[in-house]
Formats: structure tokens, C-alpha cells, sequence
């Protein structure tokens, strides 16, 4: 998302794969934090799970909500506390309630 909201829509991310990569791309834009369209191959040697092509287009203003919502260590370490301290497992939607509730309610 980092690489997106610097415009860098076709870099990859160190030390992961670029099917790890679209793979993750995929999800995001599933979850509506990116807006883009992906393009699955029909071979049977290819997982039907990893995107061949994954087109971005921009950060969505959920996907920008979210990243203001971790940008620093003080938030993101807010963030992991609140969840921690509910008991909640560490996920995008959880993450994403976490900062709703902590930052845009006053918390």
C-alpha cells in the first residue's frame, strides 16, 4: 500500500516473490483499500488463487484512512494494543475497526 500511495503501482516488495506479491495486491484490491483490476490465467500449471497481471489504479479513501491510521510507530503501536487488550486477532478488518475507533472517535 506504502508503494502504491507513493504512485509506484509496478514495484515489487524486497525479499517476496512477485506471485507473493499479486497475490497480496489481489486481496487488497478484494478489500476495497486499492482500486485495480486483476487477470487470472486459465492453464492448469498456474494457482487459480495468483493473479497473473494485477492492474493498480490508486488507494481508495479507505486505503488512505487505513495507512494514516498505521503511518507511525506511536499509532500502529496504539493500534496493537487496543487489539491486544480486546483479545482480537491482528487482521485487516480488526485493524481497520482498531482505527476507526482509536482515531477517528477521539481516542
Amino acid at each position: 500500500m506504502l508503494n502504491v500511495q507513493s504512485e509506484d503501482f509496478y514495484g515489487g516488495v524486497e525479499g517476496y516473490t512477485d506471485d507473493a506479491v499479486n497475490y497480496h495486491k489481489a486481496l487488497l484490491i478484494e478489500r476495497g483499500l486499492i482500486e485495480g483490476s486483476t487477470s487470472y490465467s486459465t492453464s492448469k500449471d498456474s494457482s487459480p488463487d495468483i493473479p497473473d497481471i494485477v492492474i493498480i489504479k490508486k488507494l481508495t479513501w479507505e486505503g488512505h484512512d487505513f495507512i494514516d491510521g498505521i503511518a507511525t510507530d506511536t499509532k500502529w503501536n496504539k493500534v496493537k494494543g487496543f487489539l491486544t487488550e480486546a483479545g482480537k486477532d491482528i487482521t485487516i478488518e480488526t485493524i481497520k475497526y482498531a482505527v476507526i475507533h482509536l482515531f477517528r472517535f477521539g481516542g
